[in-house]
């Protein structure tokens, strides 16, 4: 068969895309999910996998797990040999892309949507993800294109179609529930366009995916029995208002510059040849199955659970391409039309590969480079005897990497993020003999609580090395080595009662007893508020981002059930913010004083003129002695 130009250049734009895809597809640490997935294979047989690893530890149908488990078990668990089906499910999506296109609009526009989503950005991160992102895709747009067959293309029925369209819902079903729902919007649709003759032999497929989904039926009840997609206990928050608008941003590299470069030429385009076409119904369905899911998704996540992200839209976010230039029909190529998709390509590969970084920006924490970093910091610093400790989400998603590198890091916690985790953790840093202490996280909080654990025995820092959601802190009991410098406080007070920097304290102060100095704090059985700071907002430093900290010692007679230090905001009297913290989440010994720490990173908008309150609350009336309070607001 003689291929025409325009065939040719299809060809050349995917063989682009594909190379843009396998391009460096295994030189990025794998990610959280792709890590849990593995994690999540570690069963001795297939079904308790399944039982285990997803049908009480997921939230995904059955088919990504059980290809891996397959695959793996073929190919070992390497980031080339997990990541590369995936590549090829996302290099395959190209040509369907551009068949379906072909199906909608015709040739020009489907070579012009071509040029673009060979080169966005949003398509080709997620074939470089072992997760069910680029199977989902490559499914949806098979089950588009035989859907496209069989209503706009098909004079009478054909079973290669219909067997193509139930491949392609079959492996949306089994894929992710978001391609799932995908797939059923687009089989709805048929019935809208579809003669009625045929609509037995597509009834019939709709029943042998159904048939063929049997398998994960169980798995699918137990999963939505917990709530619904997400689950009332879920990470997510809700999306804001202008969470759609953002979408379609995102979709085009998150530019605003490639956004109005696409927008502009889709509109010369319309502008150009609305003359030769209307509204059809290929626009139709197009725009629906572009904005259905989105909608779906938003208005699911503002009534019942949050799960509005940019990944489970990446199934149905190619017709907003096709959607964009389905105007494009010239009645031949000239030069001017092959410029034309040229320039758009090499737009859009240059927002992609160059002003967007594609290939050194860090898009999910990188626990490869935290385990390397790990390894050698104990290497270089192993005369001190290092003692290691990591806060990650599962003690697998590091030893990964830290158990193939060279010297091998034995951490002594993988989580510390909990009050209970720091109680650990404050044990870990006094029981140690070691001269250096290393302490690493990865997609996990980073609570400000660890480093003032640690700074308590190992006051020097060292090392630092700061990724995306991820970092490194090597500390020292000495001053042999050269210390690493550190942001300085935007606020900072300290106090040992010994002077009046905190409100009124010369009436809550006693000479009785104190940790140090030869004053205290002394709350009793009439005091339910202590004195503290009050200043505004802009004066302490407090704003989005910035992150507090407060340490002090306390003395009790009896275990305390309710005292808290508390910070608070207010916005013109009325509380914005009240965060507070129990003492007795670091109990106290009967006859000694006990060290306190809290801290948080705000994550709310607070304006310059809001008002912030640091004190102790005391609504049992209990009986404390305070010392040392050192409150700091932090960069």
């Amino acid at each position: 068969m003689k291929l025409s130009i325009e065939d040719k250049l299809a060809i050349l734009l995917i063989t682009a895309g594909a190379a843009l895809r396998f391009y460096n597809y295994n030189d990025s640490s794998l990610s959280n999910d792709e890590l849990s997935a593995l994690t999540r294979l570690k069963y001795d047989t297939y079904g308790e996998m399944i039982e285990k690893g997803v049908r009480t530890n997921d939230m995904h149908p059955i088919g990504v797990q059980s290809f891996l488990w397959l695959w793996t078990h073929l190919f070992g668990n390497s980031v080339t040999a997990v990541r590369l089906p995936f590549v090829i499910f996302g290099i395959f999506s190209i040509p369907l892309f551009y068949l379906t296109g072909k199906n909608f609009f015709g040739k020009p526009a489907a070579l012009l949507a071509t040029a673009v989503f060979s080169a966005l950005q949003f398509p080709i991160l997620y074939a470089q993800l072992a997760r069910p992102y680029s199977p989902g895709l490559f499914f949806s747009l098979l089950t588009v294109y035989a859907w496209s067959n069989i209503v706009w293309k098909d004079v009478v029925w054909k079973w290669k179609n219909g067997l193509l369209f139930i491949i392609g819902g079959v492996g949306c079903m089994y894929s992710h529930y978001f391609s799932f729902m995908f797939a059923g919007i687009v089989g709805l649709f048929g019935f809208i366009y579809l003669k009625k003759a045929a609509w037995k032999y597509y009834i019939g497929c709709g029943i042998t995916m159904m048939v063929l989904y049997i398998p994960n039926l169980n798995v699918f009840i137990s999963q939505f029995s917990i709530g619904g997609l997400g689950g009332p206990e879920g990470w997510l928050g809700p999306p804001e208002k202008d969470a759609l608008w953002k979408y379609i941003l995102f979709c085009l590299n998150d530019s605003v510059g490639l956004f109005f470069f696409l927008l502009t030429v889709s509109v010369v385009i319309f502008i150009r040849f609305r003359n030769q076409s209307s509204w059809t119904t290929p626009h139709t369905a197009a725009f629906a199955f572009f904005a259905l899911p989105a909608l779906i998704a938003y208005c699911y996540s503002v009534t019942v659970n949050p799960v509005f992200q940019y990944s489970i839209l990446l199934f149905s976010f190619p017709f907003l391409i096709l959607l964009m230039f389905s105007w494009f029909n010239p009645e031949s190529f000239k030069a001017r039309e092959y410029v034309l998709i040229g320039i758009v390509f090499l737009a859009t590969v240059f927002s992609t590969v160059v002003a967007n970084g594609f290939y050194s920006y860090q898009f999910f924490a990188p626990f490869s480079n935290v385990a390397e970093r790990c390894a050698r910091y104990t290497d270089k610093y192993r005369e001190d005897d290092p003692v290691a400790t990591v806060n990650v989400i599962h003690p697998d998603y590091i030893l990964y990497y830290s158990e193939n590198l060279n010297p091998t890091v034995q951490f002594k916690q993988y989580i510390c993020n909990r009050p209970e985790h720091f109680l650990e953790l404050k044990k870990i840093v006094a029981e140690t003999e070691a001269d250096c202490f290393i302490h690493a996280w990865s997609n996990n909080y980073h609570a400000p609580e660890t480093e003032m654990i640690i700074e308590e025995v190992f006051p020097y820092l060292i090392e630092k090395d700061s990724f995306f959601n991820a970092g490194v802190l090597v500390y020292s009991k000495n001053s042999k080595w050269k210390s690493v410098s550190r942001p300085s406080a935007l606020y900072e007070v300290s106090s040992g009662f010994e002077d009046n920097n905190w409100t009124s304290d010369t009436l809550f102060k006693t000479d009785s007893i104190s940790y140090s100095g030869k004053s205290c704090m002394h709350l009793n059985q009439v005091m339910e508020f202590s004195p503290g700071i009050k200043d505004r907002a802009e004066n302490i430093g407090c704003k989005k981002g910035s992150t507090f900290q407060l340490k002090c010692r306390y003395f009790s007679l009896d275990t305390l059930t309710e005292l808290k230090a508390v910070i608070s905001i207010d916005r013109q009297g009325s509380s914005l913010i009240w965060r507070g913290y129990n003492l007795n989440l670091y109990p106290s010994i009967k006859g000694e004083w006990t060290t306190f720490y809290s801290g948080y990173k705000f994550q709310e908008e607070i304006l310059p003129d809001d008002f912030v309150s640091v004190y102790f609350y005391n609504p049992a009336k209990e009986q404390v002695w305070i010392d040392d309070v050192v409150f700091k607001m932090l960069p």
